[in-house]
Parts: C-alpha cells; sequence; structure tokens
C-alpha cells in the first residue's frame, strides 16, 4: 500500500515528455518475430507461457480524492504495474469510437498488462498491485480477471508467444474486438464462432491479424473467459459487423444473457513499456503526435496548391501558343 500511494504522488507530478519514435508497427498476418531461446514466450501448445491481466471497466467515475479523472487512476495503475518483477508490457484499449471515451461511458476503455510469471503467482509477487488497483478505481465497480492463454486462431502460435516476452506492440490504427463472458467450460469448443472471430476472417480478408482465448484463472470472477480479436486496418461496417455477430451469438453461451457478457469494440490507445515516457504522460505524448501529423498534413496540401498554381501561366502560355 505505502508503495502504490508512494508513487501515486511521484505519478502526479511528472510533466509530459517529448514523444520518442513511433515503434508500434501493426503485426503482419502470420509474421513471427524471431527469438532467442532464453527469450522465448511460447509454452509447449505454442501459446504465451506467462499472465495476462485484462481489466473490464464497467463505470469509469474519477476515483475521487486521489485521482480528478477515471484515466488518470487508470494509467497510475498501469505506472505501478511496471515496478511488478514480471511486468513485460501493456496495451491500453480506448472505445473505437473515442467519443464513447469522452464521455466516460461504460467499457469505454480496457486494460492488457501482460507478465512472465505464472497466473497464481501475479499478485504474491508483488502484493502492492492489487492494492494500487482498487485506490486507482476507487467507488467504481472494475474486474481485474487474471487469465492464461488457452488457443489462438488461425494459430496454431498466438502473437504473444511467436514474439520475445514483451516485443509485440499493436497499432493505433487496428480495429480489436474484445469479448468476456461468464460461461460454462463447454464454451471454449465453439470460441471461434461467439466472439466473432470467425466472422473477422471471413470480412477482414488479408487484413485479420488473429484471434485468442483467454481462460480466467481465479474463481468467482465475474467472467470466465475473455477473446480478443485482431480485425486489422478496417471500415468502420466491418467493425460492427462483427461486433453485431458477437452480441447475437455470445448469448448462447452466457450464463445469464442479460449481464454476463460484454462484447466492445477498442483500438490499442497506449503501449506502456517497462522503461521509457511515464504512463500518465501518454495522453499529452499522444496529442503532440496526432498535432504532428495535422501540421505535416496541412503543410502537404499547402504545398500541392502551391505548386500547382505556380503551374497554371505555363499551362495558359502553350494554351495560347496552340
Amino acid at each position: 500500500m505505502s508503495a502504490c500511494l508512494g508513487a501515486a504522488a511521484a505519478f502526479r507530478g511528472r510533466a509530459p515528455v517529448a514523444p520518442r519514435r513511433a515503434r508500434s508497427s501493426r503485426r503482419a498476418r502470420g509474421a513471427a518475430a524471431p527469438r532467442a531461446s532464453a527469450e522465448k514466450a511460447a509454452n509447449a501448445d505454442g501459446l504465451y507461457d506467462g499472465t495476462l491481466l485484462f481489466h473490464v471497466y464497467p463505470q469509469l467515475k474519477a476515483p475521487k480524492p486521489i485521482f480528478s479523472t477515471f484515466l488518470e487512476g487508470a494509467l497510475h495503475c498501469a505506472e505501478v504495474a511496471k515496478s511488478h518483477p514480471s511486468y513485460q508490457t501493456a496495451h491500453f484499449h480506448e472505445a473505437f469510437d473515442t467519443e464513447r471515451a469522452v464521455n466516460e461511458q461504460p467499457h469505454a476503455y480496457l486494460g492488457m498488462s501482460v507478465f512472465s510469471c505464472a497466473p497464481e503467482n501475479l499478485w504474491s509477487d508483488f502484493e502492492d498491485l492489487k492494492d494500487c488497483l482498487d485506490i486507482g478505481h476507487m467507488d467504481q465497480e472494475h474486474h481485474p480477471l487474471v487469465c492464461r492463454e488457452a488457443a489462438a486462431f488461425p494459430g496454431p502460435e498466438s502473437a504473444l508467444a511467436g514474439a520475445p516476452h514483451g516485443a509485440v506492440r499493436f497499432a493505433e490504427t487496428d480495429a480489436v474486438v474484445v469479448v468476456a463472458v461468464a460461461a460454462d467450460d463447454d464454451a471454449a469448443a465453439t470460441w471461434t464462432e461467439w466472439s466473432g472471430a470467425s466472422k473477422a476472417f471471413e470480412k477482414s480478408g488479408e487484413k485479420f491479424l488473429g484471434a485468442t482465448l483467454h481462460l480466467v484463472t481465479e474463481p468467482g470472477a465475474k467472467y470466465t473467459h475473455v477473446v480478443r480479436v485482431e480485425l486489422g486496418n478496417v471500415s468502420d461496417d466491418v467493425v460492427e459487423e462483427v461486433v453485431e455477430e458477437a452480441r447475437t451469438k455470445v448469448k448462447a453461451v452466457a450464463r445469464d444473457s442479460g449481464s454476463s457478457f460484454v462484447v466492445e469494440p477498442y483500438r490499442c490507445a497506449f503501449n506502456i513499456e517497462k522503461k521509457g515516457t511515464p504512463a500518465g504522460a501518454l495522453p499529452a505524448v499522444r496529442e503532440m503526435q496526432k498535432k504532428q501529423r495535422e501540421n505535416a498534413k496541412e503543410k502537404a496540401e499547402f504545398d500541392a496548391k502551391r505548386d500547382a498554381s505556380e503551374k497554371e501561366p505555363e499551362r495558359a502560355v502553350k494554351s495560347a501558343e496552340v
């Protein structure tokens, strides 16, 4: 607890830093990064040999008085998580429709953190982590789901297992559909259907980046299965079709079709590395990068118009000569 509160004070006092060159390029379909045996992230089944912590947020209230906004509290948790001895990376998701996040609607954000330890050691290896999650999301419903990978589609190797620990990055341009459901063990047999993964594979074509089934390891959790479907850089219509497919079919496996599942489209807003930019500064970095892209686009458009206007007199002279 003391470590968490101390980190909170330091976190709130940090100033935004200058953006670094982006390292999160979209993962190519079927491409696995080379890995040394010492860095191997796959188990014998070709799945990630570690733990994934999905954090589901039905409420996006400000955890006052410590933090003034939901995002500030959530990113504080992401910064503290870096101190976990097995922390590899984290991928903070934002609603595909960013207005939902701006308006702090339910499930408009999703946390995904990757640790190289076994699921049963996640909390015991760094006890401050669980306390921190409660502080960062004070007085709001939230569900930290400790998971292990159970299957990959199209497989046989998942994205995380196909690279060294912590080496996978996700691009903000790519759409992701996440499904969390409370279901029986039998649901795992048909997960590509009720999660929309099969539909995404059909509709996304060569842009499809894969899907992964995760089993929640702790008894008593709100959900038992989490699926992350990577559609790639597809159109809004494709995203909507996959979401509709999943929302329709997941009801067949949910224990309570009224409240025991979540189906939401996201983009990965922040890849949070072990070292580098503090998590709390990432929103400012993101805005600066967006402004730079907008300025570059405006300059290119201005230069194109200027070049076109300079060529017009020459064309007029040639026309007169003809």
